[in-house]
C-alpha cells in the first residue's frame, strides 16, 4: 500500500501538470487570437493606405521580428498584384488609386526594412 505522503506528491504533481497544460493550451489560443487580430487590423490598413494611422499600423507589426518575413511577404506579394493592376488600367482614375497603393506598400516595405 502506497504511503499518505507519497500519494500526496504524485496526486500534487499530476495536477500541476495538468495546471501547467491548461495554462499552455490557453497561451497559445491567446497567441491564436492575438495574431487573428494583427491580420484583419494589418488588412485593414492596406484597404485604407490615404489614412496615416494604416502605415504606422504596418510597421509596429511588422517591425516585430517574430512576423517580420511574413508581414514583408504579404506586403511584397500586395505589391506585384498592385502593379499588375496599374500597368493593365487604362482609365486615369483607376491608375491614380493604384499608384497610390503602389507607392504605400512601397514606403511601408521601405518602413520595416530600415527598422
Amino acid at each position: 500500500m502506497m504511503n499518505k505522503s507519497l500519494f500526496i506528491a504524485i496526486l500534487f504533481m499530476l495536477v500541476n501538470s495538468v495546471n501547467a497544460q491548461q495554462s499552455s493550451a490557453l497561451s497559445d489560443i491567446d497567441e491564436v487570437y492575438n495574431i487573428g487580430i494583427m491580420v484583419q487590423e494589418i488588412q485593414a490598413a492596406l484597404t485604407a493606405p490615404e489614412h496615416a494611422q494604416s502605415l504606422q499600423t504596418i510597421i509596429s507589426y511588422g517591425t516585430d521580428s517574430r512576423y517580420y518575413m511574413m508581414i514583408r511577404g504579404w506586403l511584397f506579394q500586395e505589391l506585384v498584384g498592385v502593379e499588375s493592376q496599374l500597368y493593365a488600367s487604362r482609365s486615369e482614375k483607376s491608375s491614380a488609386e493604384f499608384q497610390l497603393r503602389s507607392d504605400f506598400l512601397k514606403q511601408a516595405i521601405r518602413s520595416i526594412d530600415l527598422e
